[in-house]
């Protein structure tokens, strides 16, 4: 499961950078996911970890959405916490470069749950898992 989590979170944190560059640029996508890698290590990780041991009981499309759920649940709460925490005006949303940021973040890291729990539920489901296998041999039956 470990190892699960730890590959979701490379290629979400790959996908951002690869999201980021295209919108401003390659060196901008680079200083994001310089400091997207840790956080989605440190928070990402054990909240999809929690996701799981949560729903660990229900089966089907059913624990889909409630995983989909908890996963942007939590990544709304990892920004607004701090917020709320600090006395940040609730008012002031958008009107100032801090508020713009605080949306950036905001935005980011529902994306970044999204990309989590798409790339977990992809690497969890059988099917995805038949089809890399045979992706993996063809290659491996490649002969140079």
């Amino acid at each position: 499961m470990i190892g699960r989590k730890i590959l979701s979170a490379l290629t979400t944190c790959l996908l951002m950078i690869i999201l980021y560059s295209a919108y401003d640029g390659f060196g901008i996508g680079i200083f994001f996911g310089m400091y997207l890698l840790p956080i989605i290590f440190i928070y990402g990780i054990p909240s999809s970890i929690l996701s799981d041991f949560v729903i660990k009981r229900i089966m089907g499309k059913i624990r889909m959405v409630a995983a989909f759920f908890i996963h942007i649940f939590l990544a709304i709460l990892f920004v607004l916490m701090p917020l709320l925490l600090s006395g940040y005006k609730r008012g002031m949303w958008m009107s100032d470069v801090t508020g713009l940021l605080d949306v950036f973040l905001f935005i980011s890291a529902i994306i970044s749950a999204f990309l989590f729990w798409v790339i977990d539920e992809l690497i969890k489901n059988e099917t995805c898992k038949l089809k890399r296998r045979k992706f993996l041999n063809w290659i491996g039956d490649i002969k140079i």
